[in-house]
């Protein structure tokens, strides 16, 4: 079964901890415990070995000290020099009685022995032991184990001094079950020790219960005599022991093994008790612990559980009831700190509904909240009536301004214009910023005059200059008017088709329009028109016209500036300011400009090779200036036509070159530098200052035909703009071109102000390349008239 619950979690974790804690105790009690048991009887196995060594020598220091007084007997040494042989056997035999020896033997100086209390079976033989005699005689005295009728001995050998040595009088006894009983007494060891020779039979004395006994002597065959002593374990019967292994060191050269054993069952018997007590005591710690841990968890999970509940609040958007936790401890502040963090929400939520739905510029309704109220306001018009209008509007050339002046006064603008905007309007309506320079306007009127003068009344919003800082500026904007249900059934309708509206007037340099039925198509049109650009390129349905610019003075043709037309299947003949912009906000006015540019080129040169010497004049999109293998293009194209780079003029309006002064400053350098002429188009329409111009390598100064086209005596304000104009452009040293004259009188008033060069339908309209060629022929203006 899952553990859901917190608590039911933290109760098993304490639990898991502390059963963790008890068993390492445990085990590093018993690993502890068992290293010190290891220890013990390790220890207990040398001591006894020493106890073992300790009783041998108490026995041979008194048994070499008995000796010392026989030999010093008078009459004793006086039956050896006399060689009273029962004499000395009788004194040898009343000697091992009373000092309870096994054997007693006399010794001559040579070796032999002369006497023994051994029924005489060693008399007249060497001493059998003659390395222990031979000890003796360097030493004085001599003591050690040996392996005597293949049981183990520990002899002594002391002098008979007369006062040099005589003999040598030799005492022994049998290391017997007495002396292992002694050690066993002891140190609660059992002892086994046993003789093994070359060819004999192993005789053990041992502690050990018989059986234990009779499994070691099955075990004495695969044993060896060890040079060190051995520590190992033997199951001996049931028991387990612990040995120490070790060989006496003997006189004779046999082998006299001693083997120490703990049982391991009795040594570890006081240590188990004390494990067991452990333990006992372990669990019944455990348990108190596994109480304290439950309570602790309650205690824990109480108060969570108010923040759970105090959080599944906040959750349901309870902004109101605090948590009550009346604690001072950490989970105390974290429920004050919940209580802040809930005030802290319920502002923070008002704060993102209103950031949701306003813009974060203006303050004003965003494009969210606009739908929201236009679908209310038409679901209630569906059922009381009066319609519903929408005005969709766009500043006039905000673009250039925004890029002309900065960021911050464009910001600066669009606040000004929503507040004036919202002074214009009832506070039923609702006017909101949809984004960029765009805003929507909602009102309820009663037809379309109503409507109208609703859309009037809000754009006198834009009669006034805007002024902010020191800097005072006249905006326009085009308004755009759906209504509901004359228009459109849905929220998204009517304001796509107010926004077609819009469009409209900016179109037609109109401040308002009312959208009409039919217009949607001319929408589909755009994208349409978009997706087949480039495809026009690649199917040659692009063609180049040609303007001519006549020289004022000699009144001939000097350039002719390229423009294209685009051969539309269906639309037939298009103007570039029909699918110019259309390029640019499709990012394919790159491809456009390069295929003008390389077309002019060729058509140039193709004029150069017939005797026509023409400069060619292509305009450039703002788009272009962010190009930088242009320079490197455009020359190409050159060198590629043998056409020197002076025949080529680039057009370039302010407001292109005012969107990144400083980068466009460094493109048209760079073309400058590479010999390609260049002129400012439109001048007079933009937002350029004349620090500005005189920094820029320009090379011509072409006046806006806005300027031009009503040029007469009397239109005293473009009067004195042209003739400013070209002042300045004479006195900055540039050639000044006037384009869109289109009558007798522009032209003789541009002759009499000294205007370098004119363009316009006066002399002759845009024509295709092989009608230009005609009309360079046969015209007054062109090349083919002396």
């Amino acid at each position: 079964m899952a553990i859901r619950s917190f608590q039911a979690r933290l109760i098993y974790l304490l639990i898991a901890v502390l059963v963790l804690l008890e068993a390492g105790t445990l085990i590093s009690l018993y690993v502890a415990g068992q290293r010190t048991l290891r220890g013990i009887i390790v220890n207990e196995l040398r001591v006894g070995a020493r106890v073992l060594e300790r009783i041998l020598d108490t026995r041979a220091k008194q048994l070499s000290d008995f000796l010392r007084v026989l030999a010093l007997d008078f009459a004793f040494r006086e039956a050896i020099a006399s060689g009273d042989q029962p004499t000395i056997t009788s004194a040898l035999t009343n000697s091992r009685s009373r000092i309870d020896a096994d054997a007693v033997v006399l010794i001559g100086l040579d070796g032999t022995v002369t006497a023994d209390t051994l029924g005489g079976r060693m008399a007249g033989r060497k001493f059998p032991f003659a390395s222990l005699l031979k000890i003796a005689e360097e030493r004085g005295e001599a003591s050690g184990t040996v392996s005597f009728s293949g049981r183990p001995y520990q002899f002594v050998i002391v002098p008979v001094l007369g006062p040099r040595p005589i003999a040598w009088i030799c005492a022994g006894f049998e290391v017997e079950d007495r002396v292992l009983a002694d050690v066993r007494h002891l140190t609660s060891l059992d002892v086994s020790i046993w003789t093994s020779s070359a060819g004999g039979i192993p005789a053990l004395m041992s502690t050990l219960p018989p059986e234990e006994r009779n499994d070691l002597i099955a075990q004495m065959s695969g044993m060896s005599s060890p040079l060190q002593p051995v520590e190992t374990t033997m199951q001996l019967g049931n028991a387990t022991y612990a040995t120490l292994m070790q060989s006496l060191s003997t006189a004779d050269g046999s082998h006299v093994n001693t083997l120490l054993q703990r049982d391991l069952e009795e040594a570890r018997r006081p240590f188990a008790r004390l494990e067991l007590q452990i333990i006992a005591l372990s669990v019944l710690l455990l348990l108190v612990a596994v109480a304290a841990a439950v309570t602790f968890a309650r205690t824990v999970t109480r108060p969570l559980r108010v923040l759970a509940e105090g959080a599944g609040r906040i959750e349901r958007g309870d902004y109101v009831s605090p948590i009550v936790l009346k604690q001072q401890d950490e989970i105390g502040h974290l429920a004050t700190a919940f209580n802040q963090m809930q005030s802290a929400i319920a502002a923070r939520e008002d704060q993102i509904m209103f950031q949701a739905s306003h813009d974060a510029l203006t303050g004003l309704p965003n494009r969210t909240l606009f739908i929201d109220r236009l679908s209310q306001s038409i679901i209630a018009a569906r059922r009381y009536g009066p319609s519903v209008g929408m005005i969709m509007m766009d500043v006039d050339r905000f673009k250039d301004i925004n890029d002309t002046l900065g960021h911050h006064f464009g910001d600066q603008l669009l606040i000004e214009i929503g507040r004036r905007l919202e002074q214009t309007i009832r506070t039923s309506d609702t006017v909101a910023r949809l984004g960029g320079d765009e805003f929507a306007v909602k009102f309820t009127a009663d037809n379309a005059e109503h409507a109208a003068q609703v859309a009037a009344r809000v754009g006198t919003a834009f009669d006034a200059p805007f002024v902010l800082g020191d800097v005072s500026i006249d905006v326009n904007a085009s308004l755009g008017i759906a209504l509901f249900p004359d228009h459109a059934d849905d929220p998204d309708t009517l304001m796509k088709r107010a926004d077609i509206a819009m469009y409209d007037a900016k179109k037609n340099h109109s401040e308002i329009a009312i959208y009409e039925p039919g217009r949607d198509e001319h929408s589909i049109r755009r994208l349409s028109l978009m997706m087949e650009l480039r495809q026009a390129i690649v199917r040659d349905e692009l063609e180049l016209y040609f303007q001519p610019k006549i020289d004022v003075v000699t009144e001939r043709v000097v350039h002719a500036e390229a423009l294209i037309r685009w051969n539309h299947p269906k639309h037939g003949v298009m103007r570039p300011d029909e699918f110019i912009p259309l390029a640019e906000q499709s990012g394919k006015i790159s491809l456009v400009t390069k295929w003008v540019i390389r077309n002019a080129i060729k058509q140039c040169a193709e004029w150069k090779r017939n005797g026509i010497d023409l400069t060619v004049a292509v305009n450039l999109s703002a788009l272009d200036l962010f190009d930088s293998e242009l320079p490197t293009f455009i020359t190409g194209l050159l060198s590629d036509a043998g056409l020197p780079p002076e025949k080529l003029m680039l057009e370039i309006t302010e407001s292109a070159i005012m969107k990144d002064a400083a980068y466009a400053q460094r493109i048209l350098a760079e073309m400058k530098r590479r010999g390609i002429c260049l002129a400012i188009d439109d001048f007079g329409t933009g937002y350029s200052s004349l620090a500005h111009l005189k920094r820029l390598p320009v090379d011509e100064l072409k006046i806006d035909k806005s300027f031009v086209l009503n040029l007469t005596e009397s239109a005293t304000d473009d009067l004195v703009i042209v003739r400013s104009t070209i002042e300045l452009g004479h006195n900055m040293g540039l050639v000044v071109i006037a384009e869109g004259v289109e009558t007798q009188e522009s032209w003789s008033i541009l002759k009499r102000l000294g205007c370098d060069m004119a363009q316009g339908y006066y002399m002759s309209p845009p024509l295709p390349a092989s009608k230009f060629s005609e009309w360079l022929a046969s015209s007054r203006w062109g090349t083919g008239n002396g």
